[in-house]
């Protein structure tokens, strides 16, 4: 008997637990959203640009880390109004059914396009305010959300009395229920979107504040409280001094019971950025398609934004001053982020939403007159002018004196003074070209300067990259501020440090790991050598001055020459060091007389001897200071062969010619290098 009621109570023990975890299952909330972009209006208005890029935006965002399941979401691109009730109707059945198995069900239906004051305005179909807010009405869900993007839109919030008030829902539990519209804008006011961010601010504020930024209170969860005031704030300030004037979104809200709703949680991301609680300023991220993600103010507190996994440019504003962080986010992961140095950022334009008159904005203001032409992003075709000045991105091809472009160019640009205010991708010709960010691509002229990377070729008199540089310098002077990941070229060289490449010039100055010595010497031709050594160790150069000291004084007894050479370690105290050096004695310059087909004439003919010479120098270090020997080899040219010079000693010696002669001698060198 005892063992029987042991076994009965472990069996209602498990059917107890059993129980719980299923109404565990069933407690669970349950989310289905509805998405809708759609960018034509009608043939009376202008055709928008970002309706389903916002529409995709929110749809995203609701997915990664707001509780909308994949399945449970629906994006509707440019639908008629047949369309957008079928799937209201479908989500109306689908709630019903989740209602036996989820405690709460909740519903987002999304809108980006045009509307007037009666409804929103999808192709030559206009759907009613009241129709949509009915239908929706009718859903049996315990929250209903409804957020319209679009002109005039607050008419839709005023069909049963909604006002803008205060801030609404203070309190922190989760049984609230009723209904949330937000809208863009007021009832008579137009919504806007801006060429820079590829958005409409009204959406580009809600998804920046679903990511984290709303999150006021610093717990990472985003309160559809926090999504209002955060998203009013930003679309307000950012459209004061628009040429449409201020847009203030407006809400209707009918909630009973208490709670705050949470709309999104920052740990549900897989990814994220930790920004500093010390880090202030206004902060822009954009990711590896250069599209803005996230355009925030951050003050005095912690902030977490959760993203996708990826790489992202940051730029922090702080007054005048910019800087700029890229960081790269892996799955799993959240990045803390300090200060880094970031580039430039230009005012944008803007174009009202769904006008019916096409008034100018800044984004249709072009001036294009072949000869001073100013335009704005987008702008698909070539500029072609004295004077080219492109506001914002732009691609393909600028022709003209002056070329400027305000932020990425992508294509070719060739002109007399070439700037781009951000990244190049492609080619840059011109005397003097100035790029205040990357150079992917290919950058030639006189003077050519790049404040950030350069991953390809430069080529010019002077070349300046205050950045690392992938790829080639090719100049008189060039100049890599960090490291060099590839070969510079020219009569004079300097880079920070050098990692995988080589500087080849007459003078190359790494300023960290890299080589440079004075070497005073003896040779078989001249008593004083002297050489200054630049580069690195792997590959170096040399400037040569020798003399040969006799009994009188003479311009054969002075050499003047440069040389390249390897340092090869053994170990720790023994090298072996290859080095080629070519040295030239001018002798005289001589009168004589030419005889071409025009007749005679006199002019000047150089005396010259050459010396051509291979030396395997074998050295011991002693710290900063080593000494090194070795037999030589040299080809000695003379241009008279009475000016042929003898060796001071010799190991072998043979004339091939009278004006040729090979000699085996032998060097002893000593090195200090600094």
């Amino acid at each position: 008997m005892k063992i029987n009621r042991v076994i009965f109570c472990f069996l209602f023990l498990l059917v107890i637990v059993n129980f719980s975890f299923g109404m565990q299952a069933d407690n669970a909330t349950r989310r289905f959203g509805i998405f809708i972009g759609s960018n034509n209006g009608g043939r009376d208005r202008v055709t928008l640009r970002y309706a389903v890029t916002d529409a995709q935006s929110m749809k995203n965002v609701f997915n990664e880390m707001g509780g909308i399941a994949v399945m449970d979401s629906v994006l509707l691109v440019e639908p008629t109004i047949r369309e957008i009730n079928r799937r209201i109707d479908a989500i109306h059945e689908q709630v019903l059914n989740a209602r036996g198995t989820n405690r709460r069900t909740e519903i987002i239906f999304y809108y980006s396009g045009h509307s007037d004051e009666e409804g929103l305005l999808l192709n030559r179909e206009k759907y009613m305010y009241r129709e949509l807010r009915e239908r929706i009405n009718r859903i049996p869900s315990d929250m209903r959300i409804v957020i319209l993007d679009s002109c005039a839109s607050g008419a839709f919030t005023r069909i049963k009395g909604g006002e803008r008030t205060l801030p609404f829902l203070v309190d922190s539990s989760f049984t609230a229920e009723g209904y949330a519209f937000l809208t863009s804008s007021s009832a008579n006011e137009a919504s806007q979107e801006s060429d820079r961010i590829g958005a409409s601010y009204f959406t580009h504020s809600l998804v920046a504040g679903l990511r984290g930024a709303a999150d006021s209170v610093g717990d990472g969860r985003v309160t559809l409280n926090e999504l209002y005031r955060y998203a009013y704030a930003e679309t307000l300030a950012r459209t004061e001094t628009s040429l449409f004037g201020a847009q203030h979104p407006s809400y209707d809200i009918q909630i009973s019971g208490t709670g705050d709703l949470v709309l999104t949680d920052v740990s549900q991301t897989s990814a994220g950025i930790v920004f500093d609680e010390r880090l202030t300023g206004r902060i822009s991220i954009r990711n590896s398609r250069d599209h803005l993600i996230v355009e925030l103010t951050k003050t005095a507190r912690p902030l977490e934004l959760g993203l996708e996994p990826g790489s992202y440019r940051i730029i922090l504003q702080q007054g005048n001053d910019l800087s700029r962080a890229d960081v790269t986010l892996i799955e799993g992961r959240h990045i803390h982020v300090t200060r880094d140095n970031f580039s430039r950022i230009d005012a944008e334009p803007t174009r009202r939403r769904g006008d019916d008159d096409e008034e100018p904005s800044s984004s249709n203001m072009h001036l294009y007159t072949f000869f001073f032409n100013v335009v704005y992003e987008p702008f698909p075709f070539p500029l072609i002018g004295f004077v080219n000045n492109a506001i914002g991105n732009h691609h393909i091809f600028q022709c003209g004196f002056v070329n400027n472009n305000t932020l990425d160019f992508n294509g070719f640009q060739a002109g007399f003074v070439n700037t781009i205010g951000n990244d190049l991708f492609g080619f840059q010709a011109g005397f003097v070209n100035t790029i205040g960010g990357d150079v992917n691509g290919f950058q030639a002229g006189f003077v050519n300067n790049n404040a950030g990377d350069l991953r390809g070729f430069q080529s010019g008199f002077f070349n300046n990259n205050a950045g690392n540089t992938i790829g080639m310098q090719y100049g008189f002077v060039n100049i890599t501020a960090k490291k060099l990941t590839g070969l510079q070229f020219g009569f004079v060289n300097i880079t920070d440090s050098v990692e995988k490449g080589v500087p080849i010039g007459f003078i190359s100055i790494v300023k960290n790991g890299g080589y440079k010595a004075l070497e005073f010497s003896f040779s078989e031709f001249f008593t004083y050598n002297a050489a200054l050594k630049t580069g690195i160790e792997k590959f170096y150069t040399s400037i040569l001055v020798s003399y040969k000291q006799t009994s009188r004084f003479s311009r054969e007894h002075f050499a003047f020459g440069f040389g390249f050479g390897s340092i090869l370690p053994i170990n720790k105290l023994f090298y072996f060091n290859p080095e080629l050096t070519g040295q030239t004695s001018v002798l005289a310059l001589e009168k004589e007389t030419f005889v071409n087909h025009k007749g005679s004439f006199t002019g000047y003919k150089s005396s010259f001897i050459n010396y051509n010479s291979f030396i395997p120098y074998f050295g011991f270090n002693f710290g900063s200071f080593s000494i090194a020997a070795a037999p030589s080899v040299t080809w000695i040219h003379s241009a008279k062969a009475e000016d042929m010079p003898d060796p001071l000693f010799r190991i072998y010696m043979n004339d091939i010619n009278d004006n040729n002669r090979i000699v085996v001698g032998g060097r002893i060198a000593a090195r200090v290098k600094f």
